[in-house]
């Protein structure tokens, strides 16, 4: 009877630690790199690195054109929240986002992007971007995250150099995804901002 129980035990604690594995595996993991340390708490205001589209929005089938909008929205918000404010007249630095997609042959042309994007989210809104990276430690391109990655990039606007990037890997595998679930992912991601702004 106790060699019974004791092998009925063994096996609950297997599927336990077997079933966290699986569990603990898909555990989104949101990181950030820097030109500068502390290079932000210096600034105080922003704008979107392209305001206006450059090309018409083209969703593929399964793309949702409202994840544009809580992107922009949560990212606003997210900002703010850190102590910066939106600018229309010389702003201390610029921000844009990305979704990496996975790429389709037909879009696999380096002529449709700017050096180190690639298919992704940002282009089926109608965003070409153009800034480099600096050269920053950790830098990879867009589309060698893997699809889903939210993205959200801090670029000096006199250089068009990137100054800052944080990501979350797959936190975005549902392109229909609701505000909150947008809002809670960039948060991770701008909780990762060094500093607050300073006046």
């Amino acid at each position: 009877m106790q060699t019974k129980l004791t092998s009925t035990l063994c096996l609950l604690l297997c599927v336990l630690f077997f079933s966290s594995c699986v569990a603990t595996s898909g555990i989104e993991n949101t990181n950030s790199i820097s030109s500068s340390e502390g290079i932000l708490g210096k600034k105080a205001t922003y704008a979107w690195y392209q305001p206006k589209l450059t090309a018409a929005s083209a969703y593929a089938p399964g793309f949702n054109a409202d994840l544009h909008q809580h992107l922009l929205q949560a990212i606003e918000e997210e900002l703010q929240r850190k102590g910066y404010t939106k600018t229309t007249v010389n702003p201390d630095m610029l921000v844009a986002y990305d979704v990496s997609v996975s790429v389709p042959d037909a879009m696999d042309k380096p002529e449709l992007y700017g050096p180190g994007f690639g298919y992704s989210y940002a282009y089926m809104t109608g965003y070409r971007y153009s800034y480099g990276n600096a050269e920053l430690p950790g830098y990879r391109a867009v589309d060698l995250f893997k699809q889903g990655t939210l993205i959200v990039d801090v670029i000096n606007p006199k250089s068009k150099q990137l100054l800052w990037r944080g990501w979350t890997e797959g936190a975005i595998k549902n392109f229909d995804a609701g505000y909150s679930k947008v809002k809670s992912q960039v948060q991770e991601i701008v909780n990762r901002m060094p500093g607050t702004a300073q006046p």
